[in-house]
């Protein structure tokens, strides 16, 4: 019972605690953060020690499944479904638990080979020692021993999950089988170690066990190196994973950063097809009123609908080259321009009060880059609804503040990743999908602002607004 509550008992609730934490960090909490760790705390603790001072079967293959099973159904209660990373969290947790355990073993062993002797031969040789003395004497040296390993096994497990956790960074990334695959190998090898060393140890219990510890005590020091290795190998693996991410999300911003090029591209060449469309109405427009002049000197009043309909093809071309938005800046112009044919096409309404600031803090490059990834996604939203729709394009001053305000009727589904705080993309292709309003997040820090996203409901229907500030020392065109 000693060693119950002193040794085993701190351990149960250091690794209920922790494994509740870890979860927490890493998985989406249907509940606030301090009434998951609570219970869940109470319940893997309970649980815990019914498996492994009742039942026994910690200590064995059916030990490691039973410990699986009770964080996949804790996870399923108290955070919302994700398989990938809920698989790789009880499989990182419970190899992490099992190597921990293994050092903290030896760690226990060496300390009583080391001192045991000494507390002994101290007890024997003492004069006047009475049998209470003795005992209380060997209780303060088992009290110091377990605490010593109680105290160890709270540093690796504290450090191995803290560094697992910090490492996970792109917790709203959904990986593929293979590199589900990939990251989970390293834990399912450490768990197969982990039941391979338990094995040899009950054998070296039944018969071996002096052999081993006397005639090769560097088994004790190599139980230590594998098992560090292995947990090194986890948290390596993680590592190296992350990097793959952000080298893989560097990718496909390069992409997307392509894509806007075209883009700004197709936009230079309509400005320029525009303006030349301009040079070619001015050189003709004295034609058409030479043409319109003779025309009515010819006919007098006899046929004024034919006239009219010639003057109005003249007024179409016009209204062809105008552009209804002057926002003070030509690129800005024409992302308006073309944004008006899509609504036009699409039977979206599309209101534009628009004005390009015009500053040298802030190049006209970042300020086309999110209005065309706002304006994407805006329309886009709407794109996927029935009925009345709607997006609205603003911009306003405060104080040396700029923002820009994008608003768009949607469906509603949209969630939001609880680390950026962005919405995640409902896409098939997360890969490809979903960076744009990233892309607008960097634009605003570069200038040392942010993005603000509201979802509200306006007489029924649902309005996503999205706000770009920019902080500088700006002004409007006028």
């Amino acid at each position: 019972m000693f060693n119950f509550y002193f040794l085993s008992l701190p351990l149960y609730i250091s690794e209920a605690i922790a494994s509740g934490l870890f979860n927490q960090n890493i998985l989406n909490s249907r509940y606030s953060k301090r009434v998951t760790v609570i219970l869940w705390t109470i319940i893997y603790l309970g649980v815990d020690i019914v498996l492994n001072e009742w039942l026994e079967i910690d200590n064995d293959v059916i030990g490691v499944v039973a410990n699986l099973a009770l964080l996949f159904a804790l996870q399923s209660v108290f955070f919302k479904w994700d398989y990938k990373k809920q698989i790789f969290v009880a499989l990182s947790f419970s190899a992490g638990r099992k190597l921990t355990r293994y050092i903290i073993s030896v760690l226990y062993s060496l300390i009583s080979s080391l001192s045991g002797g000494f507390v002994e031969s101290m007890i024997v040789s003492a004069e006047e020692m009475t049998l209470e003395r003795a005992r209380l004497i060997t209780y303060v040296y088992l009290g110091i021993q377990c605490f010593i390993c109680v105290a160890a096994y709270v540093a690796i497990i504290s450090i191995y999950l803290r560094i697992l956790s910090r490492k996970y960074k792109y917790r709203g990334y959904e990986p593929s089988i293979a590199e589900s695959v990939f990251i989970l190998f390293p834990c399912v090898t450490a768990i197969c170690v982990s039941i391979t060393l338990r094995i040899l140890v009950v054998k070296a219990a039944e018969g071996m066990s002096a052999l081993v510890y006397e005639q090769a005590p560097e088994a004790m020091f190599w139980v230590i190196v594998i098992c560090v290795l292995l947990m090194g190998s986890i948290i390596a693996t993680m590592i190296l994973f992350q990097y793959l991410i952000e080298r893989n999300e560097e990718s496909r911003k390069q992409i997307i950063l392509e894509k806007q090029v075209e883009q700004l591209h197709r936009e230079i060449s309509d400005i320029e097809e525009i303006y030349t469309d301009l040079r070619g109405m001015k050189h003709d427009m004295r034609n058409h009123l030479n043409n319109i002049v003779q025309y009515v000197n010819s006919c007098g009043n006899a046929d004024i609908k034919e006239i009219d309909g010639y003057i109005g093809q003249i007024e179409d071309a016009v209204d062809r080259l105008d552009f209804s938005s002057k926002s003070g800046n030509p690129i800005t112009d024409i992302i308006i321009y073309q944004r008006q044919q899509e609504a036009g096409k699409y039977g979206i309404s599309f209101v534009a009060d628009f004005v390009a600031p015009t500053a040298e803090q802030i190049d006209i490059y970042d300020i086309a880059v999110i209005l065309n990834n706002a304006l994407d996604n805006a329309f886009e939203a709407c794109r996927c609804m029935n009925g009345s729709r709607e997006v609205m394009l603003r911009s306003y001053m405060k104080g040396t503040l700029f923002f820009i305000e994008v608003e768009n009727d949607f469906d509603g589904g949209v969630t939001l990743d609880k680390d950026t705080g962005l919405p995640v993309t409902n896409k098939k292709n997360k890969r490809l999908h979903g960076i744009g309003l990233s892309n607008i997040q960097k634009c605003a820090r570069k200038y040392m602002g942010d993005v603000d996203i509201e979802m509200r409901s306006d007489g029924g229907r649902k309005k996503f607004l999205l706000t770009v500030m920019l902080s500088g020392k700006i002004s409007l065109q006028k």
